[in-house]
């Protein structure tokens, strides 16, 4: 098959592509500027934004499948960025394959589209979209979800994807889960915090999008979770596999909540990455730790490997490629 992806460069993308033409597809993918991740690959590059419908339409062009990863991802409450991307893009998409004859769109979305409260009781694809969230990302990655599925009722038929905090090999930029896993490696994180999150590995993630295809019910969604672990039992497996000690130092959410306005203001004027910031320590804090992926593993064959094992590869390969 002929096959579009946005958001190729992105850890998700990388892995998709290379499955995707491991398993025999011609793929295009749209770029803006940097093919970092995808140099060498036997892939049709098409220069471009999201925002743009004839650069869309040009990605589409002669496609049967097109994969919607692109997205803004941030940790901060409020950010304008987020329904530009994750929510105009998404109406781009649709016309752009409708224009162009594709049959269908898989679209990926996130765990943070459905509300996450109550905690207490499980959370599956009949929870209710996070619509009204005052949380930028989770807001627009709802209404994101939303067109995308009342689309399929019209064609092209849509799949949507739903992952938790994804990790795993192949994270050339990298991302922001794979710097944490670096910090913690190097020692950089001076202590810890409580709360954890739900972990699943890249490339189980891929293989359900690409059985996706064939296997996909349009009109439907699929939670893609692996295991809850904390940030602390994270710690001691990178410790484990060479990595520094577990920082001995763990501090109450209220003292890391006024800790993070320091961090955003110093990461802002050095032009890096905040270890964290208050909407991330309310993530960890209200994770939720009971993420049912039963509907993916019976129609998309979802198999998500043990936590252990993931970090083992993704230690390696940082390794391997020299990031640590």
């Amino acid at each position: 098959m002929k096959i579009a992806v946005t958001g190729a460069t992105g850890h998700v993308g990388t892995n998709l592509c290379r499955m995707l033409i491991d398993q025999g597809h011609e793929v295009k993918v749209l770029i803006r500027n940097d093919i970092k991740g995808l140099e060498g690959m036997p892939l049709e590059f098409i220069r471009g934004d999201i925002s743009n419908e004839s650069d869309l339409e040009n990605l589409c062009s002669g496609c049967d499948v097109i994969y919607h990863l692109a997205a803004f991802i941030s940790i901060h409450k409020i950010e304008p960025k987020c329904e530009m991307i994750n929510i105009d893009g998404c109406l781009n998409v649709i016309r752009a394959a409708r224009s162009k004859g594709v049959k269908r769109i898989i679209h990926f979305s996130s765990i943070h589209a459905f509300n996450q409260e109550p905690l207490e009781s499980e959370l599956n694809e009949t929870r209710e979209l996070a619509l009204n969230s005052q949380v930028s990302y989770d807001y627009s990655k709802a209404h994101g979800q939303k067109l995308m599925m009342e689309a399929s009722a019209g064609g092209p038929d849509v799949i949507v994807l739903n992952p938790t905090a994804i990790i795993g090999p192949n994270d050339f930029k990298p991302s922001l889960l794979g710097n944490a896993i670096i910090r913690f490696y190097k020692g950089q994180n001076p202590s810890l915090i409580p709360g954890g999150y739900n972990w699943v590995d890249v490339r189980d993630v891929c293989q359900a999008a690409v059985n996706a295809i064939h296997r996909g019910v349009p009109g439907e969604c699929y939670l893609l979770g692996g295991s809850w672990q904390s940030l602390k039992t994270m710690a001691g497996t990178v410790e484990k596999l060479g990595g520094h000690k577990v920082p001995w130092l763990s501090l109450p959410m209220w003292i890391a909540r006024l800790g993070a306005g320091i961090l955003n203001l110093h990461a802002r004027i050095t032009k890096r990455v905040p270890l964290y910031t208050k909407m991330s320590l309310e993530a960890l804090k209200h994770a939720h730790r009971n993420i049912s992926s039963r509907k993916a593993k019976l129609v998309l064959d979802f198999d998500p490997r043990p936590f252990k094992a993931t970090i083992s590869d993704t230690i390696q390969w940082f390794k391997e490629n020299r990031y640590i």
